[in-house]
């Protein structure tokens, strides 16, 4: 699915749920944006049941029981990755990784054996960083999850204003950077407050 595709649907879920997932979206950003490395478990299972729930949706495909499908992939691969954090981590740096190499590579147009090596380059890269780093990385993982999930809470309240849902829409669709650009910058600031908040306090994240 193209990175418009994704936010279109994002979106529209956004405008059906938009009374009840607005304060909620907000409130589990700034909860993750100030406090994420504390909770640094939990936000890997999340993590990881979004991407079963994903997979579920995949393998289930049109069928009745698409949503049985959903729920139970993301349970597995949610308890699973609580349940072993440590590699869960690596994993999910590894998949940081390949997505990030997919986003800029797929705009490039590469053969697709040049993609895949250079995707499997990421995968490597991203879980060795994870490994060596951990701190590191899930004070970006959940900087990262704090402003998605921060920016989607104010777009489901410019949809009660047709005309600043136009311009966002129009901003969204138009180019490319302005949604990771959006998203970079209060990752950016969580990703400070948060490793100041760590040294503040003389703790670190186990």
């Amino acid at each position: 699915m193209h990175v418009s595709d994704f936010i279109q649907q994002w979106l529209l879920w956004l405008q059906d749920a938009r009374d009840a997932a607005a304060p909620l979206l907000i409130l589990a950003a700034i909860i993750l944006m100030l406090f994420g490395w504390r909770l640094w478990k939990v936000c890997v299972m999340f993590s990881f049941g979004l991407i079963g729930a994903g997979l579920g949706g995949t393998l289930a495909g049109e069928s009745g029981d698409q949503w049985y499908f959903v729920l139970i992939g993301a349970v597995v691969l949610g308890f699973a990755s609580y349940r072993f954090a440590n590699l869960a981590i690596g994993a999910l740096g590894g998949l940081i990784g390949v997505c990030t190499m997919l986003y800029f590579l797929t705009q490039l147009n590469l053969s697709d054996s040049t993609l895949w090596a250079l995707s499997g380059a990421g995968l490597l890269t991203g879980a060795a960083y994870s490994l060596l780093y951990r701190q590191h990385l899930i004070v970006l993982v959940t900087s990262f999850l704090g402003a998605v999930l921060l920016l989607s809470g104010f777009a489901a309240v410019a949809m009660s204003s047709p005309g600043i849902m136009s311009t966002i829409r129009s901003m969204a669709y138009g180019s490319e950077i302005v949604v990771p650009f959006l998203i970079l910058v209060p990752t950016v600031m969580s990703s400070f407050y948060q490793v100041s908040d760590m040294r503040r306090t003389g703790t670190s994240v186990t």
